[in-house]
């Protein structure tokens, strides 16, 4: 399981709600399973707080997208 464990460890940054989730189903289960869940929420928090401090400063991922609009 070495390749899948880092798959959700990345998909767990960039997309938050999926770490939340694995961490859920895989709490309770084995302790290989429950390292991978606790990493898992740990990587979805700092996810999340980057997705957050990047939304105070006002950096967004459409940002090319609203520059284009207030151009037309």
């Amino acid at each position: 399981m070495g390749w899948v464990k880092w798959l959700i460890y990345i998909a767990s940054f960039f997309v938050p709600i999926f770490g939340f989730i694995t961490f859920w189903v895989f709490a309770g289960r084995t302790d290989e399973l429950h390292d991978i869940s606790r990493s898992c929420i740990i990587a979805s928090f700092f996810g999340l707080l980057i997705y957050i401090i990047l939304g105070a400063i006002g950096v967004t991922m459409f940002n090319f997208l609203f520059q284009a609009m207030g151009q037309m």
